[in-house]
């Protein structure tokens, strides 16, 4: 590639990531649309996790968004685990894995747990990772992965949104972009 053309494509990539926050350092990922999914995810799982977590790593797989999800078993007095290497194994081979997303059970915690916080943290590392999470009253929050405490991410977070038991509507949005 001859010098003028790199230099070139070297302003179109400074000019692309100029006023981004570190954060925000990997100008391809188009952070708006992977919240506006998440938040399509929420409007469906969220009215269903009365009792129970839901959790998506959020994948391109070269033609659009799609979420690997799974669902923890029943919660009790609001505390759930879920095994996320199950989701892992969804997601299909050679999808760009994008972030995740999980909701808190309706009688759950409002605030991120260690778990939260630790499974995000591992992912830090890949570009455009971003967390979502819903609390449950279903106000939707982005927060950084890279952090690596409950008060720091708690700290970290942005409300990108809330679910509502708009169930049908979700999911006729989605159907149709299938």
């Amino acid at each position: 590639m001859s010098f003028l053309l790199r230099a070139l494509l070297a302003s179109l990539l400074l000019a692309c990531c100029a006023g981004a926050t570190a954060a925000d350092a990997d100008c391809e990922c188009d952070r708006d649309e992977i919240a506006a999914y998440a938040r399509l995810e929420f409007e469906i799982y969220g009215p269903l996790s009365m009792n129970v977590e839901y959790f998506g790593f959020i994948f391109h797989d070269g033609a659009r968004l799609g979420s690997a999800v799974i669902r923890s078993r029943r919660c009790e007095s609001g505390e759930c685990l879920i095994h996320v290497d199950e989701a892992g194994r969804m997601i299909p081979k050679g999808a760009k894995v994008l972030g995740e997303w999980h909701t808190h059970p309706h009688d759950g915690a409002p605030q991120l747990s260690h778990h939260d916080v630790r499974g995000a943290f591992r992912n830090r590392h890949v570009r455009c990772y971003t967390a979502f999470y819903s609390n449950p009253g279903g106000e939707i929050f982005a927060w950084n992965p890279a952090e690596t405490s409950v008060p720091t991410a708690m700290a970290s977070r942005e409300h990108v949104g809330g679910y509502s038991s708009g169930l049908g509507a979700a999911l006729r949005s989605r159907m149709a972009s299938l």
